[in-house]
C-alpha cells in the first residue's frame, strides 16, 4: 500500500513539472517562445501627404467636431427649456415657480448667447 501511495505521489508531482512550460514576457503578453526582435524588412508607413495638407485636414476635423459638440449642447439646452416651460405651465407653489422662472430665463440667455 505504501508503494502505491509513493508511486501516485511521484506521478502527480512529476506531472506538474512536465506540464509547466517556460513562458516569455513580450510587452504585455506572455508566450511560449522568446520575443522576436524588430523586423528589418518591415517598412515604416510613409505619409505621402505634405504637412500643410495634414494640418488643414486636422483643422477641418477639429472644426467639425466643435460644431457637432455645439449642436448637441444647443439641442440639450432646448430640451431643458421645453421641460422647464412644461413645468411652469403645470403650475406649482410660489417658491418652485420662482425657481423655474429663473431657470427659464437662464436657459433663454444661454441659448441666445451660445446657439446663434
Amino acid at each position: 500500500m505504501l508503494r502505491l501511495i509513493v508511486a501516485i505521489a511521484i506521478v502527480l508531482g512529476s506531472g506538474n513539472a512536465l506540464a509547466q512550460k517556460k513562458m516569455y514576457r513580450c510587452g504585455n503578453q506572455f508566450q511560449e517562445r522568446p520575443c522576436e526582435g524588430p523586423k528589418a524588412n518591415v517598412a515604416a508607413p510613409s505619409d505621402s501627404k505634405p504637412a500643410a495638407q495634414r494640418d488643414e485636414e486636422a483643422a477641418l476635423k477639429r472644426q467639425q467636431r466643435e460644431q457637432a459638440i455645439r449642436q448637441v449642447k444647443c439641442e440639450n439646452y432646448n430640451e431643458e427649456l421645453s421641460d422647464v416651460t412644461k413645468r411652469l405651465n403645470a403650475g406649482a407653489n410660489d417658491k418652485v415657480m420662482d425657481q423655474l422662472t429663473r431657470r427659464k430665463r437662464e436657459m433663454e440667455v444661454r441659448i441666445g448667447r451660445e446657439c446663434k
